[in-house]
């Protein structure tokens, strides 16, 4: 059954502004609807409600809207964005009007640029834009220091970007089936790194300071080109497991690995 507001509810919202009966019309299955309320929105005015923020920020035409009608009493209220399988090349570049944004997540949105007011969104602490077509990321990232996770799996990378050392709240790292060649020497910066995940990318050669990564639980660089491992990862002493899989690693380097590493499951 098609659900049409009535004339007496339709009365009764621009009568009476009734952002509750707005809010029903939003949240109900019929589009028809949702662009009612949203036209009316628009010629009475948001109001600081979670609910409106919350519905607006499901579907991403009307995030753009709102941005597009500088609804920012209703922007700064989104904590979390989450898309996936969307046609979103480029973010808005007033993005930062979510001041109080924790996770923005779009996946397989086909984003080939990030603006570099993301820098801006400093309460954030999860980055994930995975499966897109990003070549290279902002140095304002660098500016997000409550940041806990990134992932930039599935794009095209293939520099490290170092101003990723950064981020030293960091705990979850994941650059996954990109074409980065070397890790910069800043990744030593990553004190609080639990996981890195480095597998299906050119990596040839680590550089020393991967062993400054106390806090390190997992490792990944299966499939890259790495034939050793430096000296210093026998200071990685919270390593739990190593992937090394799909390396053309020798078996006298992985002797040597695993005598170094004796209390870290490894994956040859």
């Amino acid at each position: 059954m098609r659900y049409h507001p009535s004339q007496t509810l339709l009365s009764k919202i621009m009568a009476d502004v009734d952002y509750d009966a707005i809010l029903e019309m939003l949240r109900s299955p019929e589009e028809t609807n949702h662009e009612i309320a949203l036209q009316i929105l628009a010629s009475v005015g948001p109001i600081r409600h979670i609910g409106f923020a919350q519905s607006l920020s499901q579907t991403p035409s009307y995030l753009f809207r709102s941005f597009e009608n500088e609804w920012k009493v209703l922007l700064e209220l989104i904590r979390k964005i989450e898309y996936r399988y969307q046609n979103i090349p480029e973010l808005p570049q007033n993005i930062h009007w979510m001041k109080q944004l924790e996770v923005l997540s779009l996946s397989h949105c086909t984003l080939n640029s990030i603006p570099t007011q993301v820098g801006q969104l400093h309460q954030l602490e999860k980055l994930i834009l995975n499966y897109n077509v990003l070549k290279e990321i902002p140095k304002e990232i660098a500016q997000l220091k409550h940041l806990k996770e990134l992932s930039l799996v599935g794009n095209a990378l293939e520099i490290f970007p170092a101003i990723i050392g950064e981020l030293e709240q960091l705990e979850i790292l994941s650059l996954i089936d990109n074409q980065i060649k070397v890790l910069p020497r800043s990744i030593a910066r990553l004190y609080n790194i639990k996981k890195l995940i480095l597998r299906s990318n050119q990596l040839t050669d680590l550089p020393i300071e991967l062993g400054f990564l106390e806090n390190l639980e997992t490792l990944d660089l299966a499939e890259n080109n790495i034939t050793r491992l430096p000296g210093s990862i026998a200071a990685l002493q919270k390593l739990n497991i190593l992937y090394l899989q799909n390396n053309p690693i020798s078996k006298r380097e992985k002797q040597k690995i695993s005598h170094t590493l004796q209390d870290t499951i490894i994956y040859f």
